[in-house]
């Protein structure tokens, strides 16, 4: 199994694309969040005509937009046929909204419908793209937003999503093989508890407890790199690394 990042930045595209991951294995393909930025490098990567599945986390602005382009007349024919998009309980209406905000239409079918197989899920469910089992556990943050646990029976890869340090998230990381868990504080652990996130610190300590092998720091604000890897590393001492330390970061997990 493998995993690329496409983006990494949290709130806007400033230092690059905003969430944005491709799990692959042999037969499948998988992308985590479709935030500004995302679709041109998978078109880049050669990696759109490829998707078997969409995933959405939550449906704030910088998880979801490009995939009003992604369904939009140009880019639609560039997929497979239809493949599937899971969203959050809830997310179906916010892309109808999105739709017509976009289209300026009330159509009975919405540019989604037309390029996905488009599904809602709860945070219980599991799903199956191939031989990839997804798994989901509820954060700590504003409206429904879930990480996703990503397995091929052998290794496992835990997308934290936004949301503050929970025993939820905590459970669905252990003994993950690699952890990406959003940063979008260094250290101010009263403004990321307001905004429902988390800081470098707290995401080394959950990776710590939680087991887990490696772990990558994402959603991270302009400037704030090297400062959440210093304070992350405080707490955990398994591989540590930045989801942004290059463009298009992959890494096998075995």
């Amino acid at each position: 199994m493998r995993v690329t990042v496409l983006g990494f930045a949290g709130a806007a595209p400033l230092e690059g694309a905003c969430s944005s991951y491709v799990v692959t294995d042999a037969d499948a393909t998988v992308l985590l969040d479709c935030g500004p930025g995302t679709l041109e490098r998978l078109w880049r990567m050669e990696l759109l005509e490829r998707l078997d599945a969409v995933v959405i986390s939550h449906m704030h602005a910088d998880h979801v937009l490009d995939l009003v382009l992604m369904a939009g007349e140009l880019c639609r024919g560039m997929l497979r046929e239809r493949p599937a998009l899971y969203v959050p309980r809830g997310g179906r209406q916010v892309l109808a909204d999105l739709d017509r905000v976009f289209s300026g239409t009330a159509a009975r079918a919405s540019r989604f419908d037309e390029a996905f197989v488009l599904s809602e899920y709860e945070a219980d469910d599991r799903l199956r793209v191939g031989e990839l089992e997804l798994s989901f556990a509820e954060t700590a943050h504003r409206g429904l937003c879930c990480a996703v646990r990503v397995s091929d029976g052998r290794t496992a890869l835990v997308y934290g999503a936004d949301g503050a340090a929970s025993t939820a998230v905590e459970a669905l990381a252990r003994g993950a093989d690699l952890l990406i868990l959003e940063a979008t504080y260094p250290d101010d652990r009263g403004l990321a508890a307001a905004q429902g996130h988390m800081t470098a610190l707290q995401a080394g300590e959950l990776a710590a407890r939680a087991g887990a092998r490696g772990l990558w720091l994402t959603h991270l604000l302009p400037g704030n790199q090297a400062r959440s890897l210093e304070l992350a590393a405080q707490a955990f001492d398994g591989d540590l690394g930045l989801a942004c330390a290059s463009e298009g970061l992959t890494l096998e997990l075995a």
